[in-house]
């Protein structure tokens, strides 16, 4: 049951694309600004693209969900050739190790990555098809911009910057009607996020993903 669920995400995921949303900004900047601090538009620095990997290094996560508990992913990207990314995926969970290596290209991550052990929670928390109104845009604090819901308006607001395992990255909160759904944290120079959490509609997390630990190799 878990891997149909999986699989219906993924496939949002691959049908709502990864270019962003960027003719969809706060139409309250007259300019077609985001509205916030930073200029319109966005540069290469300040754009964040899933899975930009520049290098290879190994990013291990602790996770949370509400029914489940807690377990360990560790994502070991092994190469980085071009377009072409070679990663290991492990997921330790009640007392179990699961792992598996796939090489793929930057276009094919967010569903390949979706199928290592323990994808579901990057493709529920850090890369939920809701987030992909981030993918492209500018991350400068303070910039915010609204895309249509079926459930009513949807807000992005990057509220600020954290730091994981020593990596910089930017908050992105989404709004939805006014009540926080979820938030995550990216880096544009990783390509990934340094971690994500779901929120119930009272507002009880329910699943987290949270880089704890981060080696460049």
């Amino acid at each position: 049951m878990r891997r149909i669920a999986l699989l219906i995400v993924v496939a949002v995921v691959v049908s709502a694309g990864c270019s962003g949303v960027t003719n969809q900004l706060d139409d309250s900047a007259p300019d077609g600004s985001s509205g916030g601090d930073g200029a319109a538009g966005t540069t290469v620095d300040d754009a964040f693209l899933p899975f930009a990997f520049e290098r290879p290094g190994t990013y291990t996560y602790e996770t949370y969900e509400k029914d489940a508990g807690t377990g360990t992913i560790v994502w070991d990207v092994q190469s980085v050739d071009g377009e072409n990314i070679t990663m290991r995926g492990s997921f330790t969970h009640d007392g179990k190790t699961e792992e598996r290596t796939a090489t793929f290209t930057r276009e094919e991550a967010l569903v390949q990555v979706a199928f290592l052990p323990g994808g579901e929670y990057a493709s529920m928390t850090m890369f939920s098809p809701s987030m992909n109104g981030v993918y492209g845009n500018d991350f400068r604090v303070g910039n915010t911009w609204t895309v249509p819901s079926s459930k009513g308006t949807m807000t992005y607001e990057i509220t600020g910057t954290k730091t994981f395992a020593g990596i910089e990255c930017y908050n992105s909160e989404i709004r939805v009607n006014g009540s926080v759904f979820t938030d995550a944290c990216y880096s544009p120079d990783h390509g990934t996020a340094m971690y994500g959490v779901i929120y119930d509609e009272d507002g009880t997390k329910v699943r987290e993903m949270k880089l704890v630990d981060y080696e460049r190799n």
